[in-house]
């Protein structure tokens, strides 16, 4: 399945982690979540295997003694209400239930295939709809550490993931869904020079040569005024083909 394998899963019930956390059932979205309950739904479903219930409670209370973060926990369940059947619990252990669409899950799975250099290219997993599904910043505004550390390691996929979108889409003349891919690049990571690459490789394509040399000029400034560096010889070298200006 491509980037929008998800779709054809009718009336599962899902969780979005992407752009923001929710929880739908039937394909309505379920209000009211407590902010514990998004947390331990998001904390499992990033986990995606059976957690003991220790672990669970040391890491959303790490300073409370051992039975009093049980305790907690045991609190945490109890509220999930609507969304508890998205959690699986049993006396020492807590998993997300089987069946529960994850949208990160899939975004993963599909970045992954994307930067495999041994995997056979699909046309199913490039274009819009993958552009899209690498889009969107894991649990945006949330700084537990385990969130943190999960979001930055989705960011990097993802970078690896919508350059190689854009590389694909390049070759293939699909010039405007690159251009897609490679600005959603540009916009999670400004400084990076791999993403400014890929975006001006799609302006010499095109034969906009104006354009290749803007985005050099403006990444040029911006890396200068962030970091005090200049872009590689390596980037530069990209524009040694097109016409002096």
């Amino acid at each position: 399945m491509g980037a929008d394998e998800t779709a054809g899963v009718d009336g599962a019930d899902r969780l979005s982690l992407l752009g923001g956390f929710v929880f739908s059932v039937g394909g309505d979205a379920l209000l009211g979540i407590s902010a514990g309950s998004q947390r331990l739904l998001a904390f499992l479903a990033l986990r995606d295997r059976v957690t003991t219930r220790p672990h669970v409670a040391g890491t959303f209370w790490p300073e409370s003694s051992d039975g009093h973060a049980g305790a907690n926990l045991r609190s945490a369940v109890s509220r999930l209400e609507g969304a508890r059947r998205a959690v699986k619990v049993t006396a020492s252990d807590l998993e997300l239930a089987e069946g529960v669409v994850v949208d990160v899950h899939h975004s993963q799975s599909l970045a992954r295939r994307l930067i495999d250099r041994g995997a056979p290219p699909s046309d199913d997993d490039i274009g819009g709809p993958a552009v899209s599904a690498l889009s969107g910043d894991l649990l945006p505004g949330w700084y537990d550490d385990w969130a943190v550390i999960a979001a930055e390691d989705w960011r990097r996929l993802r970078l690896h993931a919508l350059e190689a979108v854009a590389a694909r889409l390049t070759a293939a003349d699909r010039l405007a869904e690159a251009a897609a891919a490679a600005v959603a690049a540009v916009r999670a990571e400004p400084l990076r020079e791999s993403a400014r690459a890929a975006l001006i490789r799609v302006h010499m394509a095109e034969g906009n040569q104006s354009d290749a040399h803007g985005e050099f000029d403006r990444y040029r400034v911006l890396l200068k005024a962030e970091l005090g560096l200049q872009p590689t010889a390596r980037l530069g070298r990209l524009l040694s083909d097109l016409e002096p200006r």
